[in-house]
């Protein structure tokens, strides 16, 4: 038999195991205490998502359109009415360039409806108390021309374009320093048609910082709903210096 007292290594294991410790008692006694306030804030132990919550949320709720409610416009006009041809081919930049300066500043805010059909356009602006809204079957797709995609300075935070030296071209939709405006739909898609842009990337033949499928900056009370959003040419949503911007049932 082994004498402990000729092992002074396994003399000393076996008096601290003896020895009563606190810390062991503490350590279940905060464990009880964790798993009980767990237990009596959420009884089925998951945490738990209210139904109405639907996708991402940005913003403090009941601020404006934060709550998801899409307004009532006082006007309200389809892009055909501005010459707009759905065929997949015609571009229809000018023609949702001259809805949106129409629906400027118009009292009670303005809706631009975009129906069933294939719609090439350029880049375009949004505009204040306005909402862009694609009809189901509505596909938005982003032109081929880098023409059409006009170039802007690049964000103040990064003082030059992010993929080259000096400005960027602006976004298929953009909008800077405006409130309350709605891009949302039936189901409707925007379609920016990346694959132009990455090879450009990709062949190091790119001139200027590539733009986004979505662009909104410096503005308050922004509302992204109920479209599906794909190939994009760099990144698909974009908010910057903003304020209040929900997005809900968004597909990207």
């Amino acid at each position: 038999m082994i004498d402990v007292n000729d092992h002074p290594i396994i003399n000393k294991l076996i008096s601290t195991i003896k020895k009563p410790s606190w810390a062991f008692p503490l350590l279940l006694f905060t464990l009880f205490l964790i798993l009980s306030l767990q237990i009596t804030n959420n009884q089925s132990g998951f945490l738990t998502r209210p139904v109405s919550d639907v996708g991402i949320r940005f913003g403090s709720s009941g601020s404006g359109l934060c709550d998801g409610s899409v307004p009532d416009r006082a006007l309200k006009m389809s892009i055909v009415e501005f010459g707009g041809v759905g065929d997949g081919v015609t571009s229809n930049t000018a023609a949702f360039r001259a809805a949106v300066r129409r629906m400027e500043g118009v009292e009670g805010g303005a809706q631009l409806n975009v129906p069933r059909g294939r719609w090439v356009t350029g880049s375009f602006n949004v505009t204040s108390d306005f909402t862009l809204f694609l009809e189901h079957g509505a596909v938005v797709l982003g032109s081929q021309d880098p023409e059409e995609w006009p170039i802007i300075e690049p964000l103040p935070s990064y003082g030059r374009g992010r993929e080259r030296l000096g400005g960027r071209h602006i976004s298929l939709i953009h909008g800077d320093g405006l409130k309350n405006v709605v891009i949302t739909g039936q189901n409707g898609t925007i379609d920016g048609r990346g694959k132009m842009w990455w090879d450009l990337w990709w062949n190091r033949t790119l001139e200027h910082t590539r733009g986004h499928l979505v662009e909104i900056m410096n503005s308050n009370n922004i509302l992204i709903s109920n479209l599906t959003f794909r190939n994009s040419p760099f990144w698909t949503i974009h908010p910057v210096y903003c304020r209040s911007i929900t997005s809900s049932q968004a597909i990207l």
